[in-house]
């Protein structure tokens, strides 16, 4: 019975195998996943349908390939078969997503697995790999990811932009509590505590806290509001002009709103809109100033010619002839004022040379050391590079004398110290603080601080105003800061000035810096020899320079002998004589005398103070006084004085 069963049970076993196979078969051809079974050898034995559709192939053109025949060497290298190696050796289950080129449909997405298998029980023989096409949803993925990106980028330049632009952000509840600011509004504000800021009232910088509550009811009534120009008090307790805008936040109807201020430092913008002001203001002074000036010239011209014409009727040694020289005199002095009124009004050209700045300001330094007072110290800070200006060496001496003389009167009754700097910038970096266009490559800025008394406001805003002044009646005629301006302004320079009361002031001198210059060329014969027989070492020393940069031969001389003996030379003589009448060398009461010594008469130019003493006004009725120059000369004066002479 036994024998006969077995035929019968092999035949049904067989027919069970046969359909375990089929439905396997079925499910692996018909599974939507791409299966195939890998060797070894990395060789294709088998492929199911779905891997088939997926590439355009059938499965006869596959089974048998090897990986890098289908997907190519680089690609199998680089992507595949570092992850069947794992499977195999280490007979762990691979799974990772990767891009292949499929023949027809381009690059595509899949997520691929690596199943161990073991036909014989033992080692791993082969792998199922199983590879899902996730193009559609990987896609998405990307597009998602790139949106994300997009907004994580645009985030980052917004954070940027918060963190950088020079413009306060704050945010804070109705209250006022601050949530958050940026770093600009602790710039602004003069905060440099994050953390404690938070925990600050923003109401709390306002000087009047009643306006922050009215700013906060305008923002969520309206939603927006320009406030304008206010001023804060910073960390500090310092007032800052600041202009501030407000919007009411919400990022949705029922989260918590909140208040944005947009906080500006506005004082920059004040300091321009104050420095345009002032300089229409003094450009409408000028123009009055040196209409008057010119009209009062005119008047004075008169008087000075009627009474040359009484000085021609009347005898020399007469009582009247010394009352009209008196008269003369006094008109030379009123000269001298309206000719620094119309310096201001920039009404009188200045005659301009090559100077040495570093060489200017250590004489007037040298200068005005003499009378300060044992209080007072002066520290000065001078680069050694030669840095030259075009000016009249005079003048810009004067505006170097007017500044010093101001600061020291500043610190008169207390002492204190005056600070001189200077340094060079490239012309661009000073074109905002200017508020203009330049004019040179390179600015040398000079600064004069002091630590006396300060000014006000209302003071600072009116210094550069003729004859205004906060010295007591006689003790000044207001006119050294104006005249300081004139000059600058004819340089195409600008003076800036900042004050505190009870601080002290600081000027700031910007002059453009000339590196070429072209100076008249003068053949040596032809130039003029001037004897300079100088008064105050200083200003004399400032009048050689314009008159050397000229092209006139000056002729010094140490002692009376030798200015006697050359004199008696007729070959070295000059063509003219220059006398400072506050010399050294020669007083005036032996002046005379000496030049009636020589044996050809010279023309003299004679340069004296404002107030000429008995002695002076004899010289000048003398007769050889070709022209009378009065103190402070400019280098256009003299020269024309000069030309006039010879």
């Amino acid at each position: 019975m036994e024998p006969e069963m077995q035929p019968e049970l092999k035949k049904r076993s067989d027919e069970v195998l046969s359909e375990e196979n089929r439905i396997s078969e079925s499910v692996f051809n018909n599974s939507r996943l791409m299966i195939s079974v890998i060797n070894r050898d990395y060789v294709y034995e088998k492929v199911n349908f779905a891997f088939c559709n997926a590439h355009n192939i059938i499965g006869s053109d596959i089974v048998g390939k090897t990986l890098s025949d289908l997907w190519g060497i680089q690609t199998f290298c680089e992507f595949i078969k570092n992850n069947i190696d794992r499977c195999f050796e280490k007979g762990e289950i691979i799974r990772y997503e990767a891009s292949f080129e499929t023949p027809g449909n381009g690059t595509r997405y899949f997520e691929v697995t690596f199943k161990p298998i073991s036909v014989t029980g033992k080692e791993i023989t082969h792998l199922i790999a199983e590879t899902m096409d996730i193009n559609e949803s990987k896609l998405k993925e990307l597009k998602i990811q790139e949106k994300e990106n997009e907004i994580r980028e645009k985030e980052e330049v917004l954070k940027k932009i918060e963190k950088n632009i020079p413009i306060g952000i704050v945010r804070c509840r109705p209250d006022g509590m601050i949530v958050q600011a940026n770093r600009a509004f602790f710039e602004i504000m003069n905060c440099y505590d994050e953390t404690t800021i938070k925990q600050v009232n923003l109401k709390s910088f306002y000087q009047q806290e009643y306006l922050f509550d009215i700013h906060c009811e305008q923002i969520l009534e309206r939603h927006i509001e320009n406030f304008g120009r206010l001023s804060l008090i910073d960390c500090k307790g310092e007032e800052i002009s600041c202009r501030i805008s407000g919007f009411l936040a919400l990022d949705s109807p029922d989260s918590e709103s909140f208040l944005d201020f947009v906080i500006e430092d506005a004082t920059r913008e004040l300091l321009l809109e104050n420095r345009l002001i002032q300089a229409q203001k003094l450009e409408t002074i000028g123009a009055l100033a040196g209409g008057i000036a010119h009209d009062f010239n005119n008047i004075l011209t008169t008087i000075t010619g009627y009474s040359e014409l009484i000085l021609e009727d009347v005898p020399a040694n007469s009582d009247l002839s010394e009352k009209v020289n008196k008269i003369l005199n006094a008109v030379l002095r009123a000269r001298s004022i309206t000719n620094q009124i119309l310096t201001f009004s920039r009404q009188v050209e200045q005659e301009k040379v090559a100077v040495s700045v570093t060489e200017v300001l250590s004489e007037t330094i040298g200068f005005i050391k003499s009378s300060v007072p044992s209080n007072i110290v002066i520290n000065s800070e001078l680069i050694g590079k030669d840095v030259k200006v075009l000016a009249d060496p005079t003048q810009l001496f004067r505006v170097f004398i007017n500044l010093m003389t101001n600061a020291i009167q500043a610190m008169d009754e207390n002492g204190g110290t005056l600070s001189l700097a200077m340094k060079v910038v490239d012309g661009k970096l000073v074109t905002n603080q200017l508020n203009k266009n330049i004019v040179a490559d390179e600015y040398v800025i000079l600064s004069f601080k002091d630590t006396g008394k300060g000014m006000e406001p209302a003071v600072l805003s009116r210094i550069f105003e003729p004859f205004f002044t906060t010295r007591d009646v006689g003790k000044g005629t207001g006119l050294g800061l104006s005249v300081t301006y004139g000059i600058i302004s004819e340089m195409d320079g600008e003076i800036l000035v900042s004050s505190k009361k009870g601080e002290g002031s600081e000027f700031f001198v910007y002059l453009p810096v000339r590196h070429q210059f072209h100076q008249p060329v003068q053949v040596e014969e032809n130039k003029r020899k001037i004897l300079f027989i100088t008064g105050d070492k200083h200003e004399s020393r400032m009048l050689s320079m314009a008159l050397e940069n000229t092209g006139f031969i000056l002729m010094y001389f140490s002692d009376r002998q030798q200015l006697l003996h050359d004199f008696a030379v007729k070959t070295n003589s000059p063509d003219l004589i220059i006398y400072m009448t506050d010399s050294g060398l020669i007083k005036p009461e032996n002046f005379l005398p000496l030049y009636q010594q020589l044996s050809f008469p010279v023309p003299c130019i004679i340069i004296t103070n404002q107030n000429c003493t008995s002695v002076e006004d004899k010289l000048l009725n003398s007769g050889i006084v070709k022209q009378h120059l009065v103190k402070p000369v400019s280098l256009k004066e003299i020269k024309s004085a000069i030309q006039l002479s010879v």
